[in-house]
C-alpha cells in the first residue's frame, strides 16, 4: 500500500518526506502543470471565455503519472490560496486518466510545515474548493485578457511594432500608474518658505519650547522679517507657564505580520527589497536544515490574516514569562481583527516553534535568513508582551499675542519595547522639566528662528508601494513582489536608492492606457475587480458574469482603438517642447528597438532626429514632454568637440540600448567612442571617468577609462575634481544647487554655478514608506 503526496517545490517535498515512513512517496510537481498557451490568446471569447489549458511536457508530468498509477491515496498538498488550489485541480486532472478512482484524490491543509501539522493535515485532508479554482481561473483569464490584448496595441502605438517587451498588464499598470502620479506631483511642487520659531526657556533648568499660535490662530510664518519682528516681541514681554499637563500614555505592540507588513518592515529595518523579502521567507516555510532534521521555521507567508491559533498565543505567553518575568506578559491574552474581505485560510506569520530563538539557530541560517526569522519571531513574541507605558509632560507658555509649546516624553515601562523597539524614534519632542510649575514666568534665554521650506511628496519606496496596493485593494498578498518586480524588469520604473522612479517609458506607457483604457488604470475599477474575485471565490458569483461585466465595455475600447490605427492615423502621440532645428516644428518622442529618440513632428516632410540620453530628467504639462532645458543642460556639460581617434572627424553623439556614445559620421570610419566627462579618475589619475549604462539596474554610471586595469565607478555625476583633496570629486547636490565632494572625511562644497536640469526633477528623492 503506497500514498502519494504532491507539493510544489523539491525542498518542500524533502522537508515533509523525512517525517513520514516508507509507505509515502512524496514528489513535487514545481509549480503549475497546466497554463494559457504561451503564443496564443488561450481564452474562447464565444464559448463563455473557456480557457485553453495546456499540460507541460517535462519528466516531471511522467514521473507524477507513473507514481499515481499504484497509489491508493494522493495527497494534493499545494499551497491553501488560489495558486495552489488550481494547481491542486490540475494535477487531479491529469493524473485521474491513469488513476480513475476519484475518492483517492484528497486535499490535506496545512499552514506549517512541521511533523505535527503534516500528520494532523494527513489524518483529515479535505476535497478541492472548485470556487477557489474558479476564482483563480477568472484572474488568469481577466489578466491574460488584459494583456494579451492591449500589448500589441501599446507596442504599434509607440513604437510601431518596433519595441518588443513592451507589455501592459491588469495590475502592474494600476502600481505604475501610482508612481507617475507621484512623479507628476512632484514635478509640479513649488517649495514655499516657512520659518519655524523656538524658544530656548529656564526656570532654573534649561528647555525648549516651540511658538504654535499668534493671537488664537496657527502660527505661519512666511518671511525672515514675520521672525525678526516675533523675536524681537518675544524678548520684550513676559512669559509664563498657563498650563501644564502630565498624563500616561500606553503604546501596545503592533500585530502579527501579514504578507504586505512584513514586506514593509523588511523593507524599513533591513533594507529588503519585496522580492528578496519573500524569497528569504519561502526558505523558512519550506524548510531548514537543522541539527535535527529538516524543519520549516516559519508558517505560510503569503497572508493577509492576523488571526493566531491559541496554542500558538499560549506557548508564546510561556516563553515571554521566562525570558522576560511575569511583569512583561499581556495581562490578557490578546487578539487581533482582520480587515474586510480579509482571507482566513491562513494564520499571520509566526515561528513555528518559539522554543527555536533565533540565538540557538543562528548557525543554521543564511544572514538574511536569521535576519529576517528574527524580525518574524520577535514581532510574534512582542504582541503578547505588556505594553510600554511613557509618561508625557506638556507646558504651554504664554506671553502677550504668542503662545509656545514644549512637550516630554519619559518612558517608565518598555514592556515589549524591550523585544521590538521601533525602527526610528519619533521626533519633535524634547524635554520638559520636572521642577516646572504652572503660574511661574520663565526666563528668555535665546531665540533660534529656523527658515524652512515645505517638501514635496516623497517617491514611493517598494514598500510603501506595497502598503498603497494594500490600502487600495489592488492585488493579493501572493502578486505584491512580483507586480513590483514587473514594473522594473520591463524597464517602466527604477529604484534609485530606497525610491522608485517611473521611467520615461513607464510614464509613456500609462499615458497610452490614460487615453484609452482609463479603467484599466484606474485604482477603483481594479479593486472593484478584485472584490468580485473575492466573490467569485465565496460561491457569490460565477466565473462567466465576472468576466462579462468586465470584457463588454473593454472590448469596444479595443475596437475602437484599433478602427484608428488600420486607418493610418495616429492617435498617440507624445509631442516635447523641443524645436526641431531644421523646420523649427515641435519634435516628438518615439522609439526604435527600445531606444527613444527625437523625431520632427512633421515627418515625412522633415526627417531631423536627434538622440536622447537614457536617464534624461523630463516632466509633463499638459501632455507635452518638457525636456527642452534638461537637453540643453545636458549638452552643456558633456557634449563638447570630440575628434575620432581614427580620422580625426569630429564624432557624432548618439544614443543606444546601452546609453549614449560617440560614432565618428565618416562612411570609411564608423569609429566609436565612450561619452567622457573630461574629469580625471581620483584612483589612478590617469584615465578619464566615462559614461555607462547598467542595463540591469537601467541607470547610467561612471567608471575609469582604462578599465580593467583600473575598476573605479560611481553613480553621479562627476563635475569636476575636488579642489581641496587629492580623492575626491565633486557631484550635485541640493537639485543642483551645490557641488559636494565625494569624500565624506573631506566635506567640501561650494555653490553650483552651472545651470540645473529642469526644477522639480530631483525632489521627492526620499522614499515614502
Amino acid at each position: 500500500m503506497t500514498h502519494l503526496i504532491i507539493v510544489e517545490s523539491p525542498t518542500k517535498a524533502r522537508t515533509i518526506r523525512q517525517y513520514l515512513d516508507k509507505t509515502y512517496e512524496v514528489l513535487s510537481s514545481q509549480g503549475h502543470v497546466r497554463d494559457l498557451p504561451k503564443n496564443d490568446l488561450g481564452v474562447d471569447i464565444e464559448k463563455g471565455f473557456e480557457p485553453k489549458l495546456v499540460t507541460k511536457r517535462n519528466k516531471r508530468i511522467q514521473e507524477l503519472r507513473d507514481a499515481a498509477k499504484s497509489a491508493e491515496t494522493i495527497f494534493l498538498a499545494t499551497d491553501h490560496d488560489r495558486e495552489g488550489e488550481a494547481i491542486a485541480y490540475d494535477l487531479y486532472s491529469i493524473l485521474k486518466r491513469v488513476n480513475t478512482n476519484e475518492d483517492a484524490y484528497v486535499r490535506p491543509l496545512f499552514n506549517e510545515i512541521t511533523k505535527p501539522a503534516i500528520l494532523a493535515a494527513l489524518r483529515s485532508p479535505e476535497k478541492v474548493d472548485l470556487n477557489r479554482v474558479e476564482a483563480q481561473r477568472t484572474r488568469r483569464i481577466l489578466d491574460r485578457l488584459v494583456g494579451y490584448q492591449i500589448s500589441p496595441l501599446l507596442s504599434r502605438a509607440i513604437a510601431g511594432n518596433r519595441f518588443e517587451g513592451l507589455s501592459a498588464g491588469r495590475v502592474q499598470s494600476v502600481a505604475l500608474r501610482f508612481l507617475c502620479d507621484r512623479e507628476d506631483a512632484i514635478s509640479r511642487f513649488v517649495p514655499a518658505e516657512y520659518w519655524e520659531i523656538f524658544a530656548r526657556l529656564a526656570d532654573g533648568e534649561s528647555f525648549l519650547a516651540k511658538l504654535t499660535s499668534i493671537s488664537g490662530e496657527k502660527a505661519a510664518v512666511s518671511s525672515s522679517q514675520q521672525a525678526e519682528k516675533i523675536a524681537a516681541d518675544l524678548g520684550k514681554t513676559s512669559l509664563v507657564v498657563e498650563q501644564l499637563t502630565q498624563s500616561k500614555r500606553r503604546r501596545e505592540p503592533p500585530p502579527p505580520f501579514i504578507t504586505s507588513s512584513l514586506q514593509q518592515s523588511a523593507s524599513s529595518q533591513l533594507g529588503f527589497s519585496p522580492k528578496r523579502t519573500m524569497r528569504t521567507a519561502q526558505e523558512l516555510y519550506e524548510g531548514i536544515a537543522l541539527s535535527e532534521a529538516d524543519v520549516g521555521l516559519i508558517t505560510y507567508m503569503r497572508t493577509d490574516s492576523v488571526r493566531l491559533a491559541p496554542e500558538a498565543v499560549s506557548e508564546a505567553r510561556k516563553m515571554v514569562l521566562e525570558l522576560y518575568g511575569s511583569d512583561f506578559v499581556s495581562p490578557e491574552v490578546r487578539s487581533y481583527e482582520n480587515k474586510k474581505r480579509s482571507q482566513d485560510a491562513h494564520e499571520a506569520i509566526r515561528p513555528t516553534d518559539v522554543r527555536r530563538t533565533p540565538e540557538s539557530i543562528a548557525s543554521h541560517l543564511s544572514p538574511d535568513q536569521i535576519k529576517l526569522y528574527r524580525l518574524i519571531y520577535n514581532r510574534f513574541l512582542a504582541t503578547q508582551m505588556a505594553t510600554a507605558v511613557f509618561l508625557q509632560r506638556k507646558a504651554v507658555i504664554t506671553g502677550d499675542v504668542y503662545v509656545l509649546e514644549a512637550t516630554g516624553s519619559e518612558q517608565i515601562f518598555d514592556g515589549f519595547l524591550r523585544l521590538y523597539p521601533p525602527a526610528k524614534e519619533r521626533a519633535g519632542e524634547t524635554s520638559v522639566p520636572s521642577s516646572l510649575k504652572q503660574g511661574e514666568r520663565v526666563t528668555l534665554q535665546e531665540i533660534d528662528k529656523q527658515q524652512k521650506f515645505t517638501e514635496p511628496p516623497r517617491r514611493y519606496s517598494e514598500a510603501g508601494l506595497v502598503n498603497l496596493l494594500e490600502k487600495e485593494g489592488i492585488g493579493r498578498p501572493s502578486t505584491y513582489a512580483s507586480i513590483i518586480s514587473v514594473i522594473q524588469d520591463r524597464g517602466y520604473a527604477v529604484r534609485n536608492k530606497s525610491s522608485l522612479r517611473p521611467t520615461l517609458l513607464g510614464h509613456v506607457v500609462v499615458n497610452f492606457l490614460s487615453q484609452f483604457f482609463a479603467d484599466t488604470i484606474n485604482p477603483s475599477f481594479t479593486a472593484h475587480m478584485e472584490e468580485d474575485l473575492d466573490r467569485v471565490e465565496e460561491g457569490d458569483l460565477s466565473r462567466l458574469d465576472a468576466l462579462k461585466d468586465f470584457y463588454s465595455p473593454f472590448a469596444d475600447r479595443l475596437a475602437s482603438l484599433e478602427a484608428a490605427m488600420q486607418a493610418a492615423e495616429f492617435p498617440f502621440r507624445v509631442m516635447t517642447d523641443v524645436p526641431c532645428p531644421s523646420c523649427e516644428a515641435q519634435m516628438e518622442l518615439r522609439y526604435w528597438k527600445g531606444s527613444a529618440f527625437l523625431g520632427c513632428s512633421t515627418y515625412p516632410d522633415c526627417r531631423q532626429t536627434r538622440s536622447l540620453p537614457a536617464d534624461l530628467p523630463y516632466r509633463f504639462e499638459n501632455g507635452v514632454l518638457i525636456i527642452r532645458e534638461a537637453l540643453e543642460h545636458e549638452d552643456r556639460l558633456t557634449h563638447k568637440p570630440t575628434p575620432c581617434p581614427k580620422c580625426g572627424s569630429d564624432m557624432e553623439l548618439r544614443s543606444g540600448r546601452f546609453g549614449r556614445y560617440y560614432r565618428c559620421p565618416s562612411p570609411d570610419c564608423g569609429e566609436t567612442a565612450s561619452v567622457s566627462t573630461h574629469v580625471l579618475c581620483p584612483a589612478c589619475d590617469k584615465g578619464e571617468l566615462v559614461e555607462k549604462y547598467s542595463s540591469k539596474r537601467r541607470r547610467t554610471f561612471y567608471s575609469c577609462s582604462n578599465y580593467p586595469a583600473c575598476r573605479f565607478a560611481m553613480s553621479d555625476r562627476p563635475i569636476r575634481r575636488c579642489p581641496a583633496c587629492d580623492g575626491g570629486v565633486l557631484v550635485e547636490r541640493e537639485q543642483g544647487e551645490r557641488l559636494q565632494c565625494t569624500r565624506k572625511e573631506c566635506g567640501y562644497a561650494e555653490a553650483n554655478t552651472i545651470d540645473s536640469t529642469a526644477q522639480g526633477h530631483d525632489l521627492g528623492e526620499a522614499a515614502d514608506v
